[in-house]
C-alpha cells in the first residue's frame, strides 16, 4: 500500500498543481473577459454614434438635395421666361424693322418725286453737294429721263463721278 501511495503521490501532487493552474487561468479569463465586454461596450457606442452622425448627414444631403431640385426648377423656369421674352423681343424687332423700311421706302419715295419734279438745275445744284451715299441713293430711284436733265446741269466732274459709282452701286433697301 506504501507503493501505492508513494505512486500516486506525484499524481495528486501534480493534481493540486494543475487545480491552482487552473484556478489562475480562469481569473485571467475573467479579467481578460472584462476588458473585452468594456471595449466591447466602447466598439458597440462609437458604433451607435455613428450610426446617429451617419443619420443626421444623410438628412443634411437629403435637405441640401430638395433645395437644390427647387432651386433648378427656379432656374429652368427663369430661363423658359426669358426664351419666351427674348423670342416675343426678336418678333417686335423683325415687325419694326419692316414699319421701318416702309418709312424709309416712303420717305425716299417722296424725296425721289420731289426731286423728279424740281427743276433740273435746282436738282443739280442740291445733288452735287450732298454726300456721295445720299445723293446716289436718290439718283438711283429717279427715271433716266430726269436723271439725264440733272447730269446736263450739273458739274461734269462731279457728274462723272456720279455716273462712275451709280454702275456699281447697289441700293441699300434691296
Amino acid at each position: 500500500m506504501r507503493w501505492i501511495l508513494i505512486l500516486l503521490l506525484p499524481f495528486i501532487l501534480f493534481a493540486e498543481v494543475n487545480k491552482t493552474r487552473l484556478i489562475n487561468c480562469y481569473e485571467i479569463f475573467e479579467q481578460k473577459r472584462t476588458t473585452l465586454e468594456m471595449l466591447l461596450d466602447k466598439i458597440n457606442e462609437q458604433k451607435q454614434s455613428f450610426i446617429a452622425l451617419k443619420n443626421a448627414n444623410l438628412h443634411l444631403i437629403k435637405k441640401r438635395e430638395l433645395k437644390l431640385k427647387q432651386k433648378e426648377k427656379e432656374i429652368n423656369s427663369t430661363l423658359a421666361k426669358i426664351e419666351q421674352t427674348k423670342k416675343e423681343n426678336k418678333e417686335l424687332v423683325k415687325k419694326y424693322q419692316k414699319i421701318l423700311e416702309e418709312i424709309k421706302k416712303v420717305q425716299t419715295s417722296k424725296i425721289v418725286q420731289s426731286y423728279s419734279k424740281m427743276r433740273a438745275g435746282n436738282a443739280a445744284k442740291i445733288l452735287q453737294d450732298m454726300d456721295m451715299n445720299s445723293s446716289l441713293d436718290i439718283i438711283s430711284k429717279l427715271s433716266p429721263k430726269v436723271l439725264s436733265k440733272i447730269f446736263a446741269k450739273m458739274d461734269t466732274k462731279k457728274a462723272a463721278v456720279l455716273t462712275t459709282k451709280l454702275k456699281n452701286y447697289i441700293p441699300k433697301d434691296k
